[in-house]
C-alpha cells in the first residue's frame, strides 16, 4: 500500500500542491510554509480526522491517491474502496510533531482492540469488546451477569402468561376448530360444486342453441348457393370437353402449320445462298485451282549449291599456291555459279506460284471464312454440294405437308361452340366449370343431410318454422366450458356434502356461544395468530441468548489468538524489542503488562512507558510502528512522520534513520515532514527525495 499522488488545493497557506512522493519523501519547509496543512489534508482525507483541530477548515479540494496490489485507488470516493485502518489505530499510521502517544491512557484498552480488530476485518475497527457489550445490549443482556435484564425478564413472564392462557383455550377448542376447518372446506367445496352444475346446465343450453343456430345458418347458405348454381347443368360440361378437345387439336395444326412454313422460308433461303455459293465457284474457277494447288511443289534447297560453290572457290584459290591446275579449277568455278544461279531462279519461280496460291485461297476464305487450305476447300464445296440436294428435298416435303394441314376445319366454328356455352354458363374456362359442378354437386349432398338433421332436432319437418323456434332457444355464452361427463357424480357429491355441512354448523355454534365468552376472544383465528406470535417471540429470545453466548466464546477465542500474533510484534524478528534496542543499546526487551508497554534494562530494571524521557518514549513508541506496520501489513505499507526526531539526540536520529531506511527497504513508504535542517540532511544522505 503506496501514496501515489497527493493534490492539495486552496488550503489554508497552499493554494495549488502536487507531490508524487517516492519511498523515502522529506517535505522539508520552515515554520509557518505549509507543513502542517499538509499533514491536516492528508490525514483528514486518509483517515476521517486530524492529529490537531483543523485550522483551516475541512479540505475540500485535497485528492490522494493510494496504489495496493498494482490498483490505484483515489480518496475521498463516495463509495469505500479501500480498507485503511481507523479510530484510535489509524495513529499507526502517522506520527504529529512533538506528539508521538498511540492513544490516550483511558482508551488504551480500544486501542489494542482496536488492533485486533483490524487484524481480524470486524467492520470498521470496532474493538472486540465493544461489539460483545452491543450483543449484549441489542438482544436485552445484562454484559457482566449473561442474565436477562428485568425490563426483559418481566415482558417475557408476561408473553409466557398469555401463552399458557391461549394454549388452554386452543386445546379445548382443537375439536371444533377442526370441524371449522372442515365447514369451511366443505363449504367452499359445495359452493365450486354448485357453480360448476349451473356452467354444465348453462353450457348444454348454449352448446345446443349453438349447434342448431349454426346448422341453420348452414343450411341457409346451402339454399343459397343452390339457387346460384341452378345455370350449371351437368350436359354442359361433356359438350365444353368434346369441343376443348377438337380445338386443342385443331390450334396443334395450326401451330404446326406455322413451324412448317417457317421451316419452308428458311430452307427456300438456305437453298439461294447456296446457289449464290455456287456461281461463284463456277465464276472464280475454284475447282481448276484447287486441283493445281493441290500438286506439290517443294522449293529447292539453296544449301548444297552454296556449300558446292564454297568448295570450288576454295580450291580455285588454293591452285594459287598448291600444285592444282588452275584452268579446270577456274572451269569448275564458273559451273558453280551458273548452278547457284539457277537454283535462285527456280526458288523465285516456286515462290511465286505460292503467292498466287495464297491470293486464291484468301478469296475463297471471303466465301468460306472457317478454311485455312485449298484441301478444306474442296471439303467445304463438296459438302455444299451435299446440302443442296438434301434441302431441296426437305423443302418439297415440307410443300406436300403445308398443303395437307390447310385443308383442315378452322378454329373459329370450333370456337364459336364453346362461346355459346360461356354464355349460358356465365363461366370463361372448362376448369372453372368442372369445379362449379363439383361445388354444386357437394352442395346438394351437404343440403340433404343438413335437411334431415335440423327437423330431427326440431321435431319439424316444415323448414319455414325452424327460424322461430332456434330464437326461443337462444342462450347466452358460458365464461368457460365444463365437464360434462361428471354431471351425474357432482350431483351426487354436492347432496352429501349439503348433509355433513348441516350437521357441522349445528356442533359448531352450540360450542362458541360457550367458551368463547370465558377465554374472552373475538374469534378462533386470531387466538391461532397471538398464540403462533408469542410462541416464535419467546423461541427468539432463546435462540438470541445462545446466540449472544456463542458469539462472546468466538471473540474470545479470537482474542487470545490476535494476542499472540501481538506477542509477535513485541519480541522476535523485526520486533519491537529489537527495534528499540538497536536504537538504545540500553533496553533489551519490551513487554505489555496491563495494556502498557513496559521496558527492561539490559541490568533486569524495568520502568514503564510513562517513566522513559520524552525522546525514549518517542522512539518506543516509534519502533513500534515499525514492528506492528511490518506485521499487519506484510505486503507494504505507509508511514507519515512529523519532525518524529524532535526529541532524540544526533547519534539516536542517526540511528533511527537507519532503522527507518532498513523499514523502507523491507518494502514500506515514509513521507517526513520537518524544518530542521540537521534532519534534513541526515535524511538526504540517507537517499531521501527532498521536496
Amino acid at each position: 500500500m503506496r501514496i501515489k499522488k497527493i493534490t492539495i488545493q486552496d488550503y489554508g497557506p497552499i493554494k495549488n500542491l502536487t507531490i508524487t512522493p517516492e519511498n523515502f519523501e522529506l517535505i522539508f519547509g520552515l515554520n509557518e510554509s505549509g507543513k502542517t496543512a499538509i499533514v491536516e489534508a492528508l490525514t483528514y482525507v486518509l483517515f476521517k480526522r486530524s492529529p490537531t483541530p483543523l485550522r483551516y477548515g475541512k479540505p475540500e479540494n485535497t485528492i490522494v491517491q493510494i496504489e495496493e496490489d498494482e490498483i490505484l485507488y483515489t480518496l475521498p470516493a463516495k463509495k469505500k474502496n479501500i480498507e485503511l485502518p481507523s479510530g484510535d489505530i489509524a495513529n499507526l499510521l502517522y506520527v504529529q510533531a512533538s506528539e508521538s502517544s498511540i492513544y490516550v491512557a483511558k482508551d488504551e484498552a480500544s486501542f489494542w482492540d482496536g488492533i485486533k480488530a483490524l487484524l481480524s476485518r470486524v467492520g470498521k475497527g470496532v474493538p472486540l469488546t465493544k461489539l460483545d457489550d452491543k450483543i449484549f445490549e441489542a438482544v436485552g443482556l445484562s454484559p457482566k451477569k449473561a442474565e436477562w435484564k428485568k425490563e426483559k425478564q418481566t415482558l417475557i413472564a408476561s408473553e409466557q402468561r398469555r401463552k399458557d392462557e391461549l394454549a388452554m383455550y386452543l386445546k379445548r377448542i382443537g375439536e371444533i376448530e377442526k370441524k371449522e376447518t372442515e365447514l369451511a372446506h366443505l363449504s367452499e367445496k359445495n359452493d365450486k360444486l354448485k357453480k360448476e352444475l349451473k356452467q354444465i346446465v348453462d353450457y348444454k343450453n348454449y352448446k345446443n342453441y349453438q349447434e342448431i343456430s349454426n346448422l341453420y345458418n348452414t343450411y341457409l347458405e346451402k339454399k343459397t348457393h343452390l339457387q346460384e348454381y341452378a345455370r350449371y347443368k351437368y350436359k354442359y360440361v361433356t359438350q365444353w370437353q368434346e369441343l376443348e378437345a377438337e380445338k386443342k387439336s385443331r390450334l396443334k395444326d395450326e401451330i404446326k402449320l406455322k413451324e412448317v412454313k417457317t421451316e419452308t422460308k428458311n430452307l427456300e433461303k438456305e437453298i439461294n445462298e447456296l446457289k449464290n455459293k455456287e456461281k461463284i465457284i463456277e465464276l472464280e474457277d475454284f475447282k481448276s485451282r484447287i486441283a493445281k494447288a493441290q500438286a506439290e511443289v517443294k522449293v529447292p534447297s539453296i544449301i548444297f549449291p552454296l556449300l558446292f560453290m564454297s568448295a570450288v572457290t576454295l580450291i580455285f584459290i588454293l591452285s594459287f599456291f598448291l600444285p592444282i591446275p588452275k584452268i579446270p579449277a577456274g572451269g569448275i568455278l564458273i559451273f558453280s555459279c551458273v548452278l547457284l544461279i539457277y537454283f535462285l531462279y527456280k526458288r523465285k519461280k516456286i515462290r511465286k506460284m505460292f503467292i498466287e496460291k495464297n491470293k486464291w485461297l484468301t478469296k475463297a476464305q471471303k466465301l468460306f471464312p472457317d478454311i485455312s487450305s485449298f484441301t478444306e476447300l474442296a471439303h467445304k464445296i463438296e459438302t455444299m454440294e451435299k446440302m443442296t440436294i438434301e434441302k431441296k428435298t426437305l423443302l418439297t416435303e415440307k410443300t406436300k405437308h403445308i398443303d395437307h394441314l390447310s385443308k383442315e376445319e378452322t378454329v373459329a366454328n370450333i370456337e364459336k361452340g364453346i362461346s355459346d356455352l360461356r354464355n349460358k354458363t356465365g363461366i370463361a374456362e372448362l376448369s372453372d366449370l368442372k369445379e362449379k359442378i363439383n361445388k354444386k354437386r357437394k352442395i346438394e349432398t351437404e343440403f340433404s343431410k343438413l335437411d334431415g338433421k335440423i327437423s330431427g332436432m326440431l321435431s319439424e319437418r316444415d323448414d319455414k318454422k325452424w327460424e322461430r323456434i332456434i330464437k326461443e332457444m337462444r342462450a347466452r355464452r358460458p365464461e368457460k366450458e365444463p365437464d360434462i361427463i361428471s354431471e351425474r357424480d357432482l350431483k351426487n357429491e354436492a347432496q352429501k356434502i349439503q348433509e355433513r355441512i348441516n350437521e357441522l354448523t349445528r356442533e359448531i355454534k352450540i360450542f362458541k356461544e360457550v367458551e368463547q365468552t370465558k377465554f374472552n376472544i373475538t374469534d378462533d383465528r386470531s387466538a391461532f395468530i397471538q398464540y403462533d406470535r408469542l410462541q416464535k417471540t419467546l423461541e427468539n429470545y432463546t435462540m438470541e441468548k445462545k446466540a449472544a453466548l456463542a458469539v462472546r466464546e468466538i471473540f474470545k477465542k479470537m482474542s487470545s489468538e490476535l494476542d499472540e500474533f501481538i506477542h509477535d510484534i513485541i519480541t522476535g524478528n523485526d520486533s519491537l524489542s529489537e527495534y528499540f534496542e538497536s536504537i538504545t543499546d540500553r533496553y533489551d526487551e519490551v513487554e505489555i503488562k496491563n495494556k502498557n508497554f513496559v521496558v527492561k534494562e539490559k541490568s533486569g530494571r524495568k520502568f514503564k512507558a510513562d517513566d522513559l524521557s520524552s525522546g525514549a518514549k518517542d522512539q518506543l513508541l516509534l519502533c513500534f510502528r515499525l514492528a506492528a506496520l511490518k506485521h499487519i501489513f506484510p505486503k507494504g505499507s505507509f508511514l507519515i512522520l512529523d519532525d518524529a526526531f524532535i526529541f532524540a539526540d544526533w547519534s539516536r536520529r542517526q540511528k533511527l534513520v537507519d532503522l527507518i531506511k532498513k523499514f523502507i527497504e523491507d518494502g514500506n513508504q515514509v513521507i517526513y515532514l520537518t524544518s530542521d535542517n540537521h534532519t534534513r540532511d541526515i535524511l538526504q544522505a540517507s537517499g531521501a527525495r527532498i521536496t
